[in-house]
């Protein structure tokens, strides 16, 4: 699977059209290109765009959990967050992605995902997206529903959505996520990434059919307990009663079948007498019914033999009339002949003189209609006569009036023109003397802000700033010291009065002494020191000096600050200055421009009105000349109001002039046709009609003769053919013989089924007689036996003898079968016991090892299994990257655990390894688990949207250089980054660049 290009049209920051052709130079060649370009330009959106049109779905909106919350959009529809159609541009009416990739079958197919508003407005409601697959090789577009278009792109790329986001398009965060997660959520991630959510179906099964096992052992179990069985001596007693009560009930029935038996004799015996009467009536009935039959034929055979005889008189007496018969027949065919043949004669002649009439009709109406037609051309051609000039001239006519239209359309033109240019003036000049007013008064704020800038200029030059800093410090300095003689002096005057106050004798408040040395020194030394300048200015009332020195200070500092307002206020009006002269340059400038626009629209008038002159003179000297086509100029008034429906009603006249004239110069040359048409048609008529009137002759002769002969026919055999009545004679003559056949023979049979019937009747009266005195016999026997038995059972009938024994023995064997069932019915439940007490055992050890109600155990054990082929490709992977780590799973769990090789194979956990060092492990995650999933197929496109922001300029390289490696494997390999190192050292860069307003554009760069 290859992905080919990659287009779309405002999607995100995406304005417009972009596309991305793999199959071009430069991107046809490069092994490795990046996607580059500031943080939120759009890279991401690229790979969105592919997921649209291959899922309709994209990692960053998956990404969206609060499914449940609902965002506004512009046509204040409420949709969910992980809504694509929300990667619509806003401000837009519609947009699509679409990708060009080359299917496992070898064919080149075109994707496209489309979405738009409704009514095409920014604001309209956004409509369900479309799906649209097209063949490129075969140039036939793909049709079914978006799901089947869906299933069809999965089948021919062989990749899911998940499958295309790990290997194909490795999206952010994803393995970083992956690899840092808790047991829980890497369980969860890795049955997303590697599809083994058949190992949790599989474990589930498992649970639930261990479950169904055990249910149905203690079914079973349950069952078997609940049937009841008798014991051995119980069996055995019920045997021994129904062995005595099956002698009893075969003695009852024994005694039952010999009555029954002397019963069916007695039975039988009246069975045959009723038989051997009914036969015996039977035999008379048939006997009469005989006799009846034989009287009846020998009476009709007497009577078809006198039928015979008068038939074969009366057809001798009709010999004479079927000869004459057969004479008028064949006279009568003769004339059927002759009249159809004249019959069929009067009709062609008929025919032929109706359909010469309708012709000469015909000629005649289309003469007078021709005539009608000349004379009504003639009759407009001498009513339009006078314009017959127009028509004829029409091409030079028309050649005036357009050049005349076009005259007059200019110098209209020109006019609006020139009102539009004099309007213009008029406002230009007023504008020019705003500008000029504007001008004047800035020329004045001009002025004034010069003086006052030389003037304040002036009294800056009189303050020696220097000077005043200086004046200024060193008075701050003054300040300074006397302030701190001053504190001075007025602690000494504290430690003076504290020695004053000492006593020889008594102890010092400070240190404790009892001695005091220093008290007599203190008294010379006060009256000999000089008194300092403060206590000097003190006794005689003067002004402290500090406070002269602050005024002196505040005067300066004020003279200082407005030194420094001048120069504040200076600068203001420098920059008033540099203001107005840039204003009084533009206003000047404008001035200009408005003075080159209204000579500009005084030349454009000037030049419009010579095109007035030069239309206006066009315009007369056409209308001239159409004047003398014309040869007035009437015309002219109407041509003013409307010159294209005046064009027009010339075009039609001169058309129709020339199309009557034609029709007329046709109608004249067919005019001599059907005149001689005519006059045929009329010479011809005559002899048809005689024709006619001779057939119908004839016709009429023939049809007379043979209603004569017809006539004379029906009065010989009542008109019947002669050959019928022979053949109705000859079949009555032999319908008689066979009736008198048949007559006899039913004689013969009659007469021997009486002689037999009489026979029978004799031998069933014999018969009787013996059977009514076996009867008697019979019965005396059945009574004889009956008093027997009932004085050996003590009156007691046989029925109820029999009903007791038979309850008796149906009782005991119902028991006994039933104890052979639930012995049968433990023993096959005891089978089946056995056989699921095995399955459910084996149920049981299965789901010990991987059964769970939830799924995870056996998840656990198949995710273990494809972690560890996962971290085989990602350790390949990863010993391009860095040969320092090794990753390793840690035994029984799914945590992740790195070899650091550099510290003598020390385990470490995942969680110290610093950032680039996570990105390198998590990178080559994701390149493993890209082999992983595309092992079964050849996946030529990589793209990584991932950030090499964390990595140092040695780790990039060497990232850069594992990538190049899967370029050598026959990827092409695409990757977003805003790394600079990494986009200078890949030569081929998508860039998206930002262009204001949220807007982005898409770039080639080589």
């Amino acid at each position: 699977m290859k992905i080919l290009a990659i287009r779309g049209r405002n999607l995100a920051s995406l304005e417009g059209d972009f596309e991305i052709d793999f199959t071009v130079e430069p991107l046809l060649s490069a092994g490795i290109f990046a996607i580059s370009g500031p943080t939120g330009a759009g890279k991401s959106t690229l790979l969105d765009a592919m997921c649209l049109a291959l899922f309709a779905r994209t990692p960053r909106t998956d990404q969206a959990k609060e499914n449940n919350v609902k965002l506004q959009d512009v046509s204040n529809e409420q949709l969910s967050q992980s809504d694509p159609r929300f990667l619509l541009r806003r401000g837009t009416a519609s947009g699509f992605a679409e990708v060009d990739f080359m299917a496992l079958n070898g064919h080149r197919y075109r994707a496209r995902w489309s979405v738009a508003r409704a009514r095409d407005k920014e604001n309209g409601r956004l409509q369900n997206p479309r799906l649209v697959l097209y063949n490129l090789d075969k140039e036939e577009e793909e049709q079914g529903t978006r799901s089947d278009l869906q299933a069809r792109i999965i089948e021919l790329i062989g990749l899911t959505f998940e499958q295309f986001t790990r290997s194909v398009l490795l999206a952010q965060n994803d393995f970083s996520t992956f690899l840092k997660a808790e047991q829980g959520e890497k369980a969860s991630l890795l049955e997303k990434l590697t599809g083994t959510e058949l190992y949790s179906a599989i474990s589930r099964q498992i649970f639930e059919r261990n479950a169904r096992a055990k249910e149905a052992f203690e079914q079973i179990q349950s069952r078997i307990q609940g049937i009841e069985l008798l014991t051995d001596e119980e069996e055995n007693g019920l045997r021994t009663r129904l062995a005595e009560a099956e002698k009893d009930l075969q003695r009852v029935e024994s005694a039952k079948a010999e009555r029954q038996a002397l019963q069916e004799a007695v039975r039988s015996v009246e069975q045959q007498i009723s038989v051997r009467r009914r036969q015996q009536k039977e035999a008379v009935d048939k006997l009469t019914h005989a006799t009846e039959l034989l009287t009846v034929a020998r009476r009709e055979y007497e009577k078809g033999v006198e039928e015979q005889q008068q038939s074969e008189a009366h057809f001798k007496s009709l010999q004479q009339e079927l000869l004459q018969a057969r004479k008028l027949d064949v006279q009568l065919d003769t004339a059927v002949r002759d009249l159809s043949h004249s019959e069929l004669q009067l009709k062609n002649v008929t025919l032929r003189k109706g359909e010469a009439e309708k012709k000469y009709q015909a000629a005649v109406l289309r003469r007078k209609q021709g005539a009608e037609e000349i004379a009504r051309l003639t009759a407009w051609r001498e009513r339009y006569k006078k314009k017959e000039s127009i028509a004829e001239q029409l091409s030079a006519l028309l050649l005036h009036l357009d050049a005349a239209s076009a005259a007059r359309s200019g110098v209209e033109v020109a006019n609006r023109s020139i009102e539009t240019l004099r309007q213009e003036a008029v406002a230009l000049n007023k504008q020019l003397a705003g500008l000029q007013q504007t001008s004047a008064s800035k020329q004045q704020a001009l002025k004034q802000a010069e003086t006052d800038y030389r003037s304040l200029e002036e009294e800056l030059k009189a303050i020696d700033a220097p000077a005043l800093d200086k004046q200024i410090e060193k008075l701050r300095q003054e300040r300074e010291r006397l302030l701190i003689e001053q504190a001075r002096l007025e602690a000494s005057g504290n430690i003076k009065d504290l020695r004053g106050r000492l006593q020889e004798g008594q102890p010092c408040p400070v240190c404790g002494s009892t001695h005091h040395p220093f008290i007599s020194s203190v008294h010379s030394q006060e009256e000999g020191r000089i008194s300092s300048p403060v206590e000097k200015s003190q006794r005689v009332g003067d002004k402290s000096p500090i406070a002269v020195l602050t005024l002196q200070l505040q005067d300066l500092s004020n003279k200082k600050e407005t030194y420094s307002a001048y120069n504040r206020r200076l600068a203001r009006l420098q920059q008033q200055l540099l203001q107005f002269h840039k204003e009084l340059a533009d206003s000047e400038a404008s001035c200009k421009e408005m003075i080159g626009r209204l000579q500009l629209v005084a030349s454009r008038q000037e030049r419009e009105e010579t095109v007035v002159k030069e239309q206006s003179v066009q315009l007369a000297q056409s209308l001239s000349a159409a004047d003398r086509l014309f040869d007035n100029n009437e015309w002219q008034k109407a041509w003013l109001q409307n010159p294209e429906v005046f064009r027009k009603t010339l075009t039609d006249f001169a058309r129709q002039w020339h199309e009557n004239t034609e029709k007329l110069h046709q109608q004249e040359r067919q005019e001599s046709a059907r005149r001689a048409e005519c006059e045929s048609l009329a010479s011809f008529l005559p002899s048809l009609e005689k024709q006619a009137e001779e057939a119908g002759l004839l016709h009429e002769k023939n049809r007379s003769a043979f209603s004569s002969l017809q006539a004379e026919r029906k009065k010989l055999l009542n008109g019947r053919p002669a050959d019928s009545v022979e053949r109705e004679y000859t079949r009555r003559m032999e319908e008689l013989k066979e009736r008198l056949k048949k007559l006899s023979a039913t004689q013969t049979e009659q007469s021997g089924i009486a002689d037999q019937t009489r026979g029978i009747a004799d031998q069933i009266a014999k018969d009787l007689d013996e059977a009514s005195a076996d009867l008697l016999r019979r019965k005396a026997a059945l009574d004889k036996w009956t008093a027997d038995y009932s004085a050996s059972s003590d009156g007691q009938p046989l029925e109820a003898t029999l009903l007791r024994f038979t309850q008796e023995k149906t009782e005991l064997a119902f028991r006994l079968r039933t104890q052979t069932e639930n012995k049968a019915k433990v023993s096959g439940l005891q089978d089946d016991l056995n056989v699921r007490r095995t399955e459910s055992e084996r149920w049981a050890k299965l789901n010990e090892l991987a059964g769970s109600a939830d799924g995870a155990k056996f998840r656990r054990i198949a995710q273990g299994y494809t972690l560890d082929i996962l971290l085989n490709y990602a350790n390949v992977q990863l010993r391009e990257l860095t040969r320092r780590y090794r990753l390793e799973r840690v035994p029984d769990t799914l945590a992740l655990q790195v070899i650091d090789r550099d510290m003598c194979d020390e385990v470490r956990t995942v969680h110290s390894l610093s950032g680039g060092e996570s990105f390198l492990v998590s990178l080559a995650l994701a390149l493993g688990l890209s082999s992983l999933s595309s092992n079964r197929m050849r996946v030529e496109s990589l793209f990584i949207d991932e950030g090499f922001g964390s990595l140092d300029a040695d780790t990039l390289r060497v990232a850069m250089d594992a990538l190049e490696s899967l370029r050598t494997q026959g990827r092409k390999i695409g990757v977003i980054s805003h790394v600079q190192e990494m986009t200078e050292r890949i030569p081929v860069r998508v860039q998206v660049s930002r262009e204001g307003n949220g807007k982005s554009i898409v770039r080639i760069v080589n």
